[in-house]
């Protein structure tokens, strides 16, 4: 696959004193078909926003975005015949655009937070959060696949609120290390995140500083490299649905007795394959099991429990 050309984080177009922003309006069918998109190929420095009334395709450089976007046109055929609208942001006005779209949420116990919001939301006695800066478009929680993985490890937490301490959590592909942080400020013993991009590992282990959670192990590596030889209670892989089937037999034999495997990344027209990979496998290796699958938009969450 041909890469993207290379792109500015946005981290460091804080720095520019104006940026560019070009974005497209779409339909909400349009808009799921770019995300399919995304799900199978790079993205690159593109992003969908959406609010209650619009969803955009949008980019943000400080300089020439044409090689992008005439890139991005030939890999997704909707987007060949449109044209791109442009504004220039002075800095103060770009940081308050990525604020629009990144609001707090909250799932069950669990409340994600952006990192200027800290001292101005209230987390209720006996909850938590998580702090995450929005110096990245991805790993901020806003996207369901994410929310899905949240919900899993909250659902897991009540499940064995008592013993937590004692559980130990594999997040495979961290990312932003969102997942391994809700796992340690829930309760559990020992987690351990790894992804194949060091930039990725990097701004896990200062999210993790930031939120003050010391229990996280991560590391740079591939999932084989990463998960072999480990197990875990629970084991939840955010990823793509190829991925995961290219990986189904170490996935599921890195889960614990009584544990849980919880895959996400998952379109709904690739549910019944991602399952066609992985029941086989669980019935094979393990003495018992239940499944279940939650949907959220367009994207599914399987879970498979040890039993």
């Amino acid at each position: 696959m041909e890469d993207f050309p290379t792109a500015q984080k946005a981290s460091n177009l804080r720095e520019k004193s104006s940026v560019n922003r070009v974005f497209l309006d779409l339909s909400p069918e349009e808009a799921a078909a770019v995300e399919r998109a995304f799900s199978e190929e790079e993205q690159g420095p593109w992003v969908i926003e959406k609010t209650d009334q619009q969803c955009q395709l949008c980019g943000y450089f400080d300089g020439n975005f044409q090689e992008f976007w005439q890139l991005l046109q030939t890999r997704i055929p909707l987007l060949a015949a449109k044209t791109l609208a442009r504004e220039e942001l002075p800095a103060r006005e770009w940081q308050e655009e990525y604020k629009r779209f990144l609001k707090p949420f909250q799932l069950g116990c669990l409340h994600v937070v952006p990192a200027w919001e800290r001292l101005s939301y209230p987390v209720p006695d006996g909850q938590f959060a998580v702090y995450l800066d929005a110096e990245m478009a991805f790993g901020t929680g806003a996207h369901e696949t994410t929310k899905l993985c949240l919900a899993r490890i909250v659902d897991y937490r009540n499940l064995f609120k008592s013993t937590l301490f004692l559980k130990k959590m594999i997040d495979v592909g961290c990312g932003s290390g969102i997942l391994s942080i809700a796992a340690a400020k829930l309760g559990f013993g020992r987690v351990y995140g790894f992804d194949n991009d060091p930039e990725a590992v990097k701004i896990s282990e200062k999210n993790a500083r930031e939120n003050g959670v010391s229990t996280i192990e991560f590391s740079v590596a591939g999932i084989s490299a990463g998960i072999l030889g480990y197990q875990a209670d629970l084991v939840v892989a955010n990823i793509l649905a190829p991925v995961l089937i290219a990986h189904a037999s170490l996935l599921v034999n890195t889960v614990k007795r009584y544990g849980i495997l919880s895959l996400s990344g998952i379109l709904d027209g690739e549910v019944e394959a991602v399952k066609t990979a992985f029941t086989p496998l669980v019935e094979r290796h393990w003495d018992g099991s239940i499944s279940n699958t939650k949907t959220m938009g367009q994207w599914s969450e399987i879970a498979y429990i040890r039993t």
